[in-house]
């Protein structure tokens, strides 16, 4: 198989992959967005419940980068405080782990069945929740068919000695390894599609575990890029979320680094007590990371606040400030 065709395989299964996360997330967000919102405002009274509310919501909705959104814009409109605004950061990091956990299972015999049911119910159903919820079927279907597509290129990728070279140089730069899966995320806008690939071609054996969980930390970086788009000529309280989101992950991610190798030992000994194979390993790296994140932050949340409030500073600060200096 030609260089061409790989790309090709490549690409359809990228693309089908990242279309079905962004269908499953649009579906479920479309037939519930209201109700999204009354409990994002209500059930987010202190830290704890906005972890648990957005670790919830965001399981269910499987779209961190909507929930995301919609606290950038509930804090904007006053309607949500940085406090609570922090928790959720915390619970939709958790929460958007289903979905990869969901990719490293085979259930790819599903696809075709899913892609079909969900064509009907989005197509004929006259109400707008049964569409969503079509939509989402199909994006389930979508998402299957995009990584069955992705292993069907994997033989063809080990005889090809472009993508073999390719390939050894990622696994010989670690560091190369975060940020392309640092910018691929930004690019993409989708964490679960860039940890999904990471999931096929450690499977395959193509790249090493390091190599795979650096990958997995850069996309843990990159999908921050769509709250702080989310934050432009907004108000300093919203800016200071987007903040909070991005360092919060980049802050886990040097912990890691710094940690690399007792990381990997536990994310391998928590697979091999719960009984899995290392095919599950990338998944559990996924979902390992942002639990440790949010039990490390927890009880140093009303100090990471302020250290937020003193970074991002309103007008009245800076002007006094500048007074100050001046």
């Amino acid at each position: 198989m030609t260089t061409v065709t790989i790309l090709f395989y490549l690409l359809c299964g990228t693309t089908a992959l990242m279309q079905g996360v962004k269908w499953m997330g649009e579906g479920l967000e479309g037939a519930n967005t209201e109700k999204i919102k009354r409990t994002l405002k209500i059930f987010t009274g202190n830290t704890l419940s906005s972890m648990i509310s957005g670790t919830v919501i965001t399981a269910l909705v499987q779209s961190s980068t909507a929930i995301m959104v919609m606290t950038v814009g509930l804090v904007n409109a006053r309607l949500m405080t940085l406090s609570q605004a922090i928790g959720i950061i915390y619970g939709t990091n958790i929460g958007t782990t289903v979905t990869v956990q969901l990719m490293s299972f085979h259930l790819s015999d599903m696809a075709f069945p899913a892609i079909i049911i969900g064509m009907v119910l989005a197509s004929f159903c006259q109400s707008s929740s049964m569409k969503h919820i079509g939509l989402s079927i199909l994006g389930f279907g979508f998402l299957f068919t995009g990584l069955s597509l992705l292993n069907a290129s994997v033989p063809y990728i080990r005889e090809s000695e472009f993508f073999y070279n390719m390939f050894t140089t990622l696994g010989n730069n670690p560091m190369l390894a975060l940020w392309v899966g640092l910018f691929t995320t930004m690019l993409v806008q989708s964490s679960s599609a860039t940890v999904g690939l990471t999931i096929v071609l450690f499977n395959a054996g193509l790249i090493d575990i390091e190599c795979a969980v650096l990958l997995t930390m850069g996309d843990n970086i990159g999908t921050c890029a769509t709250a702080q788009i989310a934050s432009i000529g907004t108000s300093t309280a919203a800016k200071r979320v987007a903040w909070a989101h991005t360092l919060y992950n980049i802050i886990g991610v040097i912990i890691v680094l710094i940690f690399l190798g007792p990381f990997i030992r536990l994310v391998e000994y928590v697979t091999a007590i719960l009984g899995q194979d290392k095919t599950r390993l990338i998944a559990n790296t996924h979902t390992l990371f942002n639990i440790l994140s949010a039990v490390l932050f927890y009880p140093i949340t009303k100090y990471y606040i302020a250290f937020i409030e003193w970074l991002v500073r309103d007008k009245k600060s800076l002007q006094k400030i500048f007074s100050f200096v001046l």
